[in-house]
Formats: structure tokens, C-alpha cells, sequence
């Protein structure tokens, strides 16, 4: 088919009906024709004659006039009946060459022809055989009848039979790039800007931080992501840090990426709510002599029970003090005019609206053992976790928190007055015991890129130690592949960075592949940065931030903040 043949005929309207009425044209009277003075016959017979003559002259003409009316209307009530019949076939012919223009347009798998050539009856003697009528092309019509018949034998000869019998031809699969392809592709894209100055509180490119005492190491880093650098917006995410004679205190906020406002209320939030923990758990300890001895005691004794509720109360406290200080800061936003300028109006506590996670561990010795105690609260999502670097795969971790989702897709929950209710807290409070030595929280921009976070999380923790971040198990070699990765960063400087991947070990296409990695983990120092003899930092919280900034997952843009919480069992290695 042509493509001229499959352009729409243009729209007909349809003709509204009419009636035509035909009516003769009326003769006059032969005594009302008026005749001028100067006309006026001078004999009165022949002025009779005369006017009968014209009178008759008159009534043909008028008949012919008729005539030739009648035929014309005629003819124009067949016109506008055969343009009703065409609109009406209109709509058919439409759909005709609409369907024919997607069965062109539909993408095929050509294939090859294996149907035999069709037979032609020849003609019978004395009949010449019927040709289809077909339009010749202009070229072949100008061109003598000798050479269009060798112009017909040469495309004869160019185009090659179908063979019968041979088998049809695969259709060619399209190359999906690889993640790490994908990946090296969008790093160029990406540009980073300065965070812009609109006179409201900004907050640092990125932040670290390391406290240590003798039985307990908190290490966290927070980075503006790649939408931000891109933007030149603020890092919403923010964390708080501390440690007392007894515990490891961690608080870990994200600021809604829809509020302007809201790495303010992440800050006021962690900062509020660690300090909060930190006096409140010295009081405590300081007050309660037998407390650890109750947190030791067996799990399902009422003074087990009784220990782990005053600090679970506590916990919970604190997410109330942290509401309370959003509270307390709206009030003074709202009082000042750069604020109110930057927002266009006065602000609101939902520009403060910011996810809250807070875990406390306690260093316990159970019948001779150490065992960590864990008290947690989360509102919003992000994850905390517990890791026992020494135990299987099947018992290495455990959630502690859950991530509340919104109404719909991609939503989350942030700290409200609704969600600090005791009804409400409580149910978002969890405690534990076990043999664990690490404790993990972090926002949705580190947890999404871990997901599900079971079993994940154990790649995670695997990335920490490969990349140098945390101690790794197993004799130091020489680097085996696969090596490490290089991308382009997201910074000034756009200098490539070198970090190693778990998921680089995991074995394809293996459900199990995870579990079966951890299983040989003292193996896997010849893999990593180390082994390599790279290096990303001279502290742990310099590593674990260069980490945070540079670790690539596809689809991964958003602020990232983690805070790891290591508690050794080693003897030896409890004077760090």
C-alpha cells in the first residue's frame, strides 16, 4: 500500500434534508398588461392580434423556463442523495485505513517466507487469461516496451525466490545495559552546585563524627545527596550522637523533602532528643544500682521487665522532647522575617516535619557472657538493626524498628503530636537482648539501597568492613578480583573514587547467595580496599563518610546519614 493510499479522506458533513417546492411562474391577465401611450396600436383589431401573439410568446417561454428548472432541481436532489451515501460509507472507510496504518506501524519479527510459490491455472485455449488491474509505474510506462520488459527480468533476478522448507529465522533480542553501565552513563549527567544562601539556616556539605569509650565506638557521617548537589539545595538529614558511663546513645532524623524547613526540625530533633537521653540515662543509672543487674536477669522474670521499662520510658520521652522542641523553634521562625520571606508566609510546624529514629544499647555480661540490650523507637522510615559479626547467617540479624508508610505510595510518617501519644508510641517501641556487637540506624537514602533489609543488611555490613569502615575477620593477601570500582564523584573536584561491593561476590541467579557470602566472610579480606592497598580515609569516620558519598546503587539520589554503633567483645579490644 501506498502512503498516499493511507492518508483519511477528508470529512463530508452530511447535507440537512430540503425540500424544494417548484412553482410556476403566474401568467398575467391580458387585460392588466400595460401598454405605453406611444405603443398603442393605431388600428384596434390589429392591437389584439398583436397582443395575443406576445401573450402566447410569453406562456412558452415561462413553460420552457419551468422545464429547465424542474430538471435542474432534479438533478440536485440526486447530488445531495449521493453525497448522504457517501458520508455515510465514510466512517467504514476510516476504520479501513486506521486499521491498516497500525498493522504498518505494529513492529515485526520478520521472518522467512516458507510458504511454496503459488500456481497460476493457465489459460484455456481460446480465452485469454484475466490480468488483475494494476496502475503501471511512470517510469515503466515511459520506457519502450523492450527495455521495461528487461528492467522486469533484471528485478526478477535481483529479488531471490523463497526456499521451501527452511527454518524461520530468530528474532534479534535488544542488549539491556547492565546496573554499572547504567551507572558510568548517568555520573557524567549529574553536576554539583553550592548550597545557595537565602539567609535561612544551612547546614554543612556533609558532617562526621567518632566517640569512643572502653566498652562501646559510635561512628556516623551524614551527606547532601545527588538531587541536592544538583540543585543546590540543603542536606535534610541530620543525626546526634552520645555516650554515657553505662550506654551508646544514637538519634537519626530525615527532614520531608517537600518541606523547606525540614533539616531544621531533623536537627533540632536529634540534638534534643541525645541530649535528653544522655542526662536522662545518667540520672537513672546513677539512681538505680541494681539496674543492670535487672537488665541481666532472666528475660521472662518481672525484674527484667521492670529495668527494660524505665528505659523504654525513657525512650519514648524522648521522642516527645524532641516534638516539644519543634515546637519551640516554629516559635521563633515564625517570628523572624527571613523565614517569612523565604516561605512567603509565616511558617508552620509542617515545615518542620522530620522522621525519628532513636536506639539505646547497653553492654551487658548474661551468666558470663556479653550480651547487648537494645531499646528503640522509630517514626517514619529508614531502619534499625542489630549484627553479631561471630554468629551464622540465619542469626546474625535482627530488625528493631519498623518503617511507617503514608496514605500512599512513597509516603512516610513523621513525628507528630498523634504519633507521641502513649497509645501510639508504645506500639513503635522495641526491646531486645542478644549477643549482637553492632547497631545500626540510618535514613531511607542508605536503607532503600539495602532493601529488604533482610537479608541486605548483612551486605551492608559486609560494604563496612571491605571498604575498611569497621575491623575485618581473616588473614590479610594480596587483592583478588574482583577488583574494586571506580565512579566519578558528585563534587568539586569530580575525582573518580575506588570502593569495593559485596554484591560484585554474590553468586548469580542465587536465592540463597546472601547467606551463603556471610558463611565465608574471614574469607573475604583479599577483596578488599586493603587488600588492594587503597584507602579512603585516615579515621574510621572519614572512611565511613567518603563511603557514604561515593558508594553508587542505581536509582540512589537522595541525602544519606548512618550511625553505627559498635560494641566489642573482644577483652582486648575494649580500650579503643
Amino acid at each position: 500500500m501506498e502512503k498516499s493510499d493511507l492518508k483519511p479522506k477528508a470529512d463530508v458533513p452530511e447535507e440537512p434534508a430540503k425540500t424544494l417546492v417548484w412553482q410556476e411562474r403566474p401568467k398575467p391577465p391580458h387585460d392588466k398588461i400595460a401598454v405605453s401611450e406611444t405603443d398603442k396600436p393605431a388600428d384596434s383589431t390589429a392591437g389584439a392580434k398583436q397582443t395575443l401573439g406576445a401573450s402566447k410568446l410569453y406562456s412558452d417561454a415561462v413553460k420552457v423556463f419551468d422545464s429547465t428548472l424542474n430538471k435542474a432541481g432534479e438533478n440536485f436532489a440526486a447530488g445531495t442523495a449521493a453525497v448522504k451515501n457517501a458520508a455515510k460509507e465514510l466512517p467504514k472507510q476510516i476504520e479501513h485505513v486506521g486499521a491498516a496504518v497500525t498493522a504498518r506501524s505494529k513492529p515485526k519479527t520478520v521472518l522467512a517466507k516458507t510458504e511454496p510459490p503459488v500456481k497460476v491455472a493457465p489459460a484455456k485455449e481460446g480465452i485469454p487469461m484475466q490480468k488483475s488491474p494494476s496502475k503501471p509505474a511512470p517510469e515503466a510506462a515511459k520506457q519502450p516496451a523492450g527495455k521495461t520488459a528487461e528492467m522486469g527480468k533484471a528485478a526478477a533476478q535481483a529479488v531471490p525466490a523463497p526456499k521451501p522448507g527452511k527454518a524461520p529465522a530468530k528474532p534479534v533480542e535488544e542488549k539491556h545495559l547492565s546496573d554499572r553501565e547504567v551507572m558510568e552513563h548517568t555520573a557524567s549527567i549529574w553536576q554539583y552546585k553550592s548550597i545557595v544562601d537565602d539567609g535561612t539556616e544551612q547546614h554543612s556539605e556533609y558532617h562526621e563524627k567518632r566517640i569512643k569509650a572502653p566498652f562501646a565506638e559510635i561512628i556516623g557521617a551524614r551527606v547532601r545527596g545527588k538531587k541536592h548537589k544538583h540543585d543546590g539545595t540543603n542536606c535534610d538529614d541530620y543525626f546526634e550522637t552520645a555516650l554515657t558511663e553505662d550506654c551508646a546513645i544514637s538519634v537519626v532524623c530525615d527532614g520531608a523533602g517537600s518541606r523547606t524547613l525540614s533539616r531544621i526540625g531533623a536537627r533540632v530533633c536529634a540534638e534534643t532528643a541525645a541530649g535528653f537521653l544522655k542526662n536522662s540515662l545518667t540520672e537513672l543509672f546513677k539512681n538505680e544500682s541494681g539496674l543492670k543487674a535487672k537488665l541481666s536477669a532472666d528475660m521472662s522474670t518481672p525484674e527484667f521487665m521492670e529495668g527494660c521499662g524505665m528505659i523504654a520510658a525513657l525512650v519514648r520521652d524522648s521522642a516527645r522532647e524532641a516534638f516539644a522542641a519543634q515546637q519551640n523553634e516554629l516559635k521563633k521562625l515564625s517570628e523572624d522575617e527571613k523565614y517569612t520571606k523565604a516561605l512567603g508566609r509565616p511558617a508552620a510546624i509542617s515545615d518542620l516535619s522530620a522522621t525519628f529514629l532513636a536506639a539505646v544499647a547497653v553492654p551487658l555480661y548474661v551468666n558470663g557472657a556479653r550480651q547487648t540490650l537494645t531499646v528503640s523507637v522509630q517514626i517514619g522510615d529508614g531502619c534499625i538493626c542489630t549484627i553479631d559479626s561471630e554468629a551464622n547467617a540465619e542469626n546474625c540479624l535482627r530488625l528493631i524498628g519498623e518503617a511507617d508508610s503514608g496514605k500512599f505510595s512513597g509516603e512516610t510518617d513523621f513525628i507528630s503530636e498523634k504519633n507521641i501519644v502513649p497509645e501510639v508510641i508504645g506500639g513503635k517501641t522495641r526491646v531486645g537482648r542478644s549477643s549482637a556487637d553492632i547497631v545500626m540506624l540510618m535514613t531511607d537514602g542508605v536503607a532503600d539501597d539495602y532493601f529488604p533489609a533482610q537479608p541486605m543488611m548483612k551486605r551492608l555490613y559486609l560494604d563496612l568492613c571491605l571498604n575498611g569502615i569497621l575491623p575485618m575477620a581473616g588473614e590479610l593477601a594480596a587483592g583478588e578480583d574482583p577488583a574494586p570500582i571506580r565512579y566519578r564523584s558528585v563534587s568539586m573536584s569530580q575525582q573518580s573514587v575506588a570502593l569495593q561491593y559485596a554484591k560484585q561476590l554474590l553468586t548469580p541467579d542465587d536465592p540463597n547467595a546472601m547467606n551463603a557470602l556471610w558463611e565465608k566472610r574471614e574469607m573475604l579480606r583479599c577483596h578488599s580496599l586493603e587488600a588492594f592497598r587503597m584507602n579512603i580515609g585516615d579515621s574510621p569516620e572519614e572512611r565511613l563518610r567518603v563511603w557514604l558519598d561515593n558508594y553508587n546503587e542505581r536509582g540512589s539520589f537522595d541525602d544519606r546519614a548512618i550511625t553505627v554503633i559498635r560494641l566489642p567483645k573482644d577483652e582486648k579490644e575494649r580500650g579503643l
